[in-house]
């Protein structure tokens, strides 16, 4: 069969997910919904609205929704926001610092390092976790827990891992009302996934076209401002999701650095570029993506440019996100895998378990 006959024939989605992984993708916007409401309803101490500065701490999918949360309100009167991916806290998080620690699992061991030490500098703590060790000391020591009550990869609890911080700090009156832009994202969010679900035929399926164009390449994904972090989430997806190569670059970085090596060696049939755009990026940006353009055709690299959609930052970011989300499923169909699982992270989790 050829790439459009495999993605779709139903045969495929059976022999190859036998979990229904793409159920999953598809109840994003769903999730979504339940953790802000759910995030609205947190009771935190009012000390909490002091601070001047959140370190959002956790790894894999935990972390993603902090570096999103930090390019969605970058542009906003709003206190910076740090993403914390390691055992030690930056030195600036102290107790004028909101240290939010994500971990879907609970028992991620560089979460658990960073809970313990942003409990000794006496920061403020909330934990955003199904349970675990860190749901047992959180609430053995009485710190606010956000409880994730969802069951799938980490990786697909992105609902939980950027809307609960974000409805957060709103509750903490640290950002401005987001309703209106959260109420839109979702809608958005529902249209796209329709749009790009299996049962959409490759013709018609931006998704599944763009999987049949990457397949057997290395994926470089652009992105920028507003979908800086949208980019290393894509390319985290096609990592867990496909088990393929991606690498993310930064615009306009990339211009003064990475398009000097673009024709040596010959790139062509190995290497395959996507570009995030959204009009909520730099215009001088977006006239880089074109340019960026000229050059990667003159040395025959494929490209593609996607595009958010919706009015507001956050409902670009979140259908610009599922694009990569969808892509990286239909991919690793290519490959011929199931896109649920993720031996080598297993492995290494066990290696390190002998070695304490």
């Amino acid at each position: 069969m050829n790439f459009t006959e495999i993605l779709d024939s139903p045969a495929t989605y059976d022999q190859l997910d036998p979990t229904r992984f793409r159920d999953r993708l598809a109840g994003l916007a769903d999730q979504c919904q339940r953790a802000w409401d759910q995030g609205l309803q947190l009771s935190l101490p009012k000390s909490y609205a002091a601070v001047d500065k959140v370190v959002v701490a956790g790894m894999g999918g935990s972390a993603i929704g902090g570096a999103l949360l930090t390019d969605l309100l970058a542009p906003e009167s709003a206190p910076p926001v740090f993403v914390c991916r390691d055992y030690s806290l930056p030195r600036h998080a102290d107790e004028r610092a909101l240290v939010i620690v994500s971990s879907y699992s609970g028992n991620t061991e560089e979460s658990l390092s960073a809970f313990h030490q942003a409990r000794m500098r006496g920061c403020k703590i909330l934990c955003i976790t199904s349970g675990g060790k860190l749901g047992e000391h959180a609430f053995a020591e009485g710190y606010p827990v956000f409880t994730v009550d969802y069951s799938g990869e980490p990786r697909t609890a992105l609902g939980y891992a950027l809307l609960a911080p974000l409805a957060a700090l709103q509750r903490l009156k640290l950002v401005r009302d987001q309703q209106e832009q959260v109420e839109e994202a979702i809608a958005v969010l529902r249209s796209r996934i329709n749009d790009l679900g299996e049962d959409v035929p490759t013709a018609r399926n931006g998704a599944k076209s763009l999987a049949c164009m990457v397949h057997g390449k290395i994926v470089v994904i652009y992105g920028a401002g507003l979908l800086k972090s949208a980019a290393y989430r894509w390319k985290a997806q096609i990592n867990e999701n496909a088990k393929g190569w991606a690498f993310a670059e930064e615009m306009p970085e990339a211009n003064h650095s990475s398009v000097v090596g673009y024709p040596t060696p010959d790139p062509s049939g190995r290497i395959a570029i996507v570009m995030l755009a959204s009009p909520f990026l730099h215009p001088r940006t977006l006239k880089r993506y074109q340019a960026t353009g000229e050059l990667l055709r003159q040395v025959g690299v494929p490209y593609s440019m996607t595009e958010g959609r919706g009015t507001f930052p956050l409902a670009h970011l979140l259908s610009s996100i599922v694009m990569g989300d969808y892509t990286s499923y239909y991919l690793g169909l290519l490959n011929g895998i199931d896109p649920s699982p993720t031996n080598a992270i297993d492995f290494l989790k066990a290696r390190l378990a002998q070695r304490q």
